[in-house]
């Protein structure tokens, strides 16, 4: 039995839904609701803890299984640690311009173009985290995904630029004050225009949702086994990819081959 990589699933699987909810909230409400498209962060919270149990339960699907959620991990951390370097880098720049010249704040757009770099790792490190215990349909829906998010990653990134640019980057931030009414105004016309961010994200968050409902299904049904489970059990190899198999089976259950017995 699946101690960690089942619940891990399970989890990744809500948070997604919870993220497609946060999503379409923020994108029909145009952002007015940021407390109700919040809920995209408690989904957020929920994959994590669900990749800390894959993390875990590394081991429980083989020795390539595991191998490869140690290259995802390492891709997740550096999906944090490399942005954060160049947010840090952008933000001291400014501020050695500003302390010089008085800097120029509309700059700072730049920043958002990191989105489409953290997607990139962080997607490839998805299809380490999840590879091994997909079907062929489900890897195929994985590396779709994956294409999807550059595409969207870019479009969101566009999109909140364009948005800076024709509000907040607009505005003096050294003599206007947060609570004067032309910031108030300005920020909600900041949050309307990236509304539609939410939109772009939704075809990416289908496809993610499927490819995480594949594997745990596959885990339930028995078809997908840990490895100690797989011990206790007659097997054999599938001439085809090499994975262990049922030995009263005629068609491997990872790449459809036909297995004359």
């Amino acid at each position: 039995m699946s101690k960690y990589t089942k619940p891990g699933l399970l989890l990744l699987i809500i948070g997604s839904i919870l993220a497609l909810i946060g999503n379409i909230v923020f994108f029909l409400l145009n952002g007015v609701s940021l407390t109700l498209s919040s809920i995209g962060g408690i989904g957020g919270l929920l994959s994590f803890v669900g990749i800390i149990l894959l993390i875990i339960g590394r081991k429980e699907f083989g020795e390539r299984h595991r191998k490869f959620v140690i290259f995802a991990l390492i891709l997740f951390i550096l999906s944090v640690i490399i942005p954060t370097i160049i947010i840090a880098g952008l933000v001291f720049a400014y501020v050695s311009s500003a302390m010089s010249n008085g800097g120029d704040f509309s700059s700072v757009q730049n920043i958002f173009y990191i989105i489409p770099l953290a997607s990139i790792i962080g997607g490839l490190a998805y299809i380490l985290l999840l590879y091994e215990l997909e079907n062929k349909i489900g890897r195929y829906v994985l590396f779709l995904a994956f294409a999807i998010t550059i595409i969207v990653s870019l479009l969101v990134a566009v999109n909140i630029g364009t948005a800076w640019n024709d509000t907040l980057g607009t505005i003096d931030f050294e003599n206007l004050s947060p609570t004067d009414p032309e910031y108030t105004q300005k920020m909600d016309e900041f949050t309307q225009q990236i509304s539609s961010s939410g939109l772009y994200s939704i075809p990416n968050g289908i496809l993610m949702l499927i490819a995480l409902i594949i594997p745990y299904k596959r885990i339930s049904s028995g078809e997908l086994l840990p490895v100690t489970a797989k011990s206790t059990e007659l097997t054999k190899k599938c001439p085809n990819c090499g994975w262990d198999i049922s030995s009263d089976t005629d068609e491997c259950p990872h790449c459809n081959f036909k297995i004359n017995n």
